[in-house]
């Protein structure tokens, strides 16, 4: 029998908690009342915008679970605006959220990637 392991509790002063309080400067690319979307600081593509939500939601699975129909929908609409923004959906765009650590995720604050500008090749080296 295998091990079940819960959720992390949300961190208050993980990075992005801070950056939707101020206390750390992002270069915004747009926000609405529930989502906010910035540039990464370490790009992996000629674009690569962040879209975190404004509420304390661990992960996907923290965010669909407990956020309101409005958040969620807030959410998603402030993505498709930023691929519009930035003409990625002219030639397409990368869409990656990172769940828990066998995921990769390294903040635990929800959030996705938005990368293009370029062709991207394969998701994933064969393994």
């Amino acid at each position: 029998m295998s091990a079940t392991t819960l959720p992390q509790p949300y961190d208050p002063n993980n990075i992005f908690a801070r950056i939707v309080r101020g206390e750390i400067p992002a270069k915004l690319v747009a926000q609405n009342n529930h989502a906010l979307a910035f540039h990464d600081i370490n790009p992996l593509a000629p674009v690569h915008v962040l879209v975190i939500p404004r509420g304390p939601y661990t992960d996907l699975l923290s965010f669909t679970q407990s956020a309101s129909a409005v958040e969620v929908v807030e959410f998603w609409q402030l993505v498709r605006e930023v691929a519009q923004q930035l003409e990625l959906d002219h030639h397409g765009f990368r869409l990656i959220s990172n769940c828990g650590s066998n995921g990769g995720q390294e903040v635990p604050h929800f959030h996705v990637h938005l990368l293009g500008g370029k062709t991207l090749g394969k998701m994933l080296p064969s393994l």
